[in-house]
């Protein structure tokens, strides 16, 4: 009877495992969608989740349904399997749990699972990477604790539009001034709603950059930082989908 049981156990495990790898190979599936302009429009915010990973308060956004992003320093401390609470900035402020499913070694990115429907996914078009481009961010300020967190939508453009960064991955920068702790995470939008990327890290103004020492890369974590600055790295659209859906295939081996 033992080995009965302990083969029925196996078949169990098999079947559980084949169940996740068709739940992450639809995810994945989903990622590769680029809609059309006819999906533009909405207020940024209407995209964004907050997270709260303990103490940590950080930003998401749905990319498929089901799907979202977040930054993995956002999800600090947490494995695949790991879960946390998401709030929908969007109007109603749904509630739900989140699920970490990968968390990326080359960049500052990590996939979670969230339920459906608790905010409408990002236009599957990505905007240009040009300098000069007006852009719209949406995040939360993280300073004044668990209640009451203020979301947030500030104006800004790209300054930069290919900045790698060690640690973080292939990003822009973009002067957003206002720009604070609690938008790790955040989506970025063009002014006709394509998806820009992902908010990684911040800064102050390059004129105030040379008299605050800095990260190596000249960027730190905005979960650290405790006061507004006014440029951020943000991980690029196209990069970010393909590591998403890269990492999301690699999970259901």
């Amino acid at each position: 009877m033992g080995d009965r049981h302990g083969v029925g156990a196996r078949l169990a495990v098999r079947r559980r495992g084949m169940i996740v790898a068709t739940v992450l190979l639809g995810f994945a599936c989903a990622l590769g969608f680029r809609g059309d302009a006819s999906e533009r429009g909405g207020r940024a915010l209407d995209h964004h989740l907050t997270v709260f990973n303990g103490r940590i308060v950080g930003s998401a956004f749905v990319i498929a349904e089901g799907l979202a992003v977040t930054n993995a320093h956002v999800v600090r401390g947490l494995r695949p399997g790991g879960r946390l609470d998401l709030v929908a900035s969007g109007p109603g402020r749904a509630r739900g749990a989140g699920m970490v499913l990968a968390i990326s070694p080359r960049m500052d990115l990590a996939v979670l699972s969230v339920p459906g429907g608790l905010a409408p996914p990002v236009p599957g078009e990505d905007a240009p990477r040009v300098a000069g481009l007006a852009v719209v961010a949406a995040g939360i300020d993280a300073g004044g604790g668990r209640r009451g967190l203020p979301r947030l939508e500030l104006a800004g453009r790209v300054i930069d539009p290919a900045n790698d960064s060690t640690g973080f991955g292939p990003g822009l920068v973009a002067l957003l001034p206002g720009v604070r702790p609690g938008f790790s995470g955040g989506p970025m939008f063009d002014r006709t709603g394509r998806l820009v990327g992902m908010i990684a890290a911040i800064r102050p103004a390059r004129s105030a950059a040379a008299a605050m020492p800095m990260a190596a890369s000249g960027f730190a974590p905005k979960q650290r930082r405790a006061a507004a600055a006014e440029e951020a790295l943000v991980l690029r659209a196209g990069e970010l989908r393909a590591e998403a859906q890269r990492l999301l295939r690699s999970a259901r081996r």
